[in-house]
């Protein structure tokens, strides 16, 4: 997997040869605020050519855990709804 960008309304990740793009706010950081909300219900589908194929559970989870790691590993705060 890989975090390839992150914006001020979105994430877009990169596994294999399929991407998600993934909704949530970015913040200005603040004591003790996250610097991205993920929307998890955000989380449904690949992006295009892939849109017709749903995310598996298994799937969401790795995405998840991936996701807090990395934004660990750049010292950043993710809070995940």
């Amino acid at each position: 997997m890989e975090l390839v960008e992150i914006t001020r309304g979105h994430l877009w990740v990169k596994v294999g040869g399929k991407s998600i793009t993934i909704y949530g706010e970015a913040f200005l950081r603040g004591y003790g605020s996250p610097d991205f909300v993920l929307y998890q219900n955000s989380i449904e589908k690949w992006d295009a050519p892939d849109d017709k194929e749903n995310l598996t559970l298994i799937e969401k989870k790795q995405l998840f855990q991936f996701l807090k790691e990395e934004f660990s590993r750049r010292k950043m705060c993710l809070e995940i709804e």
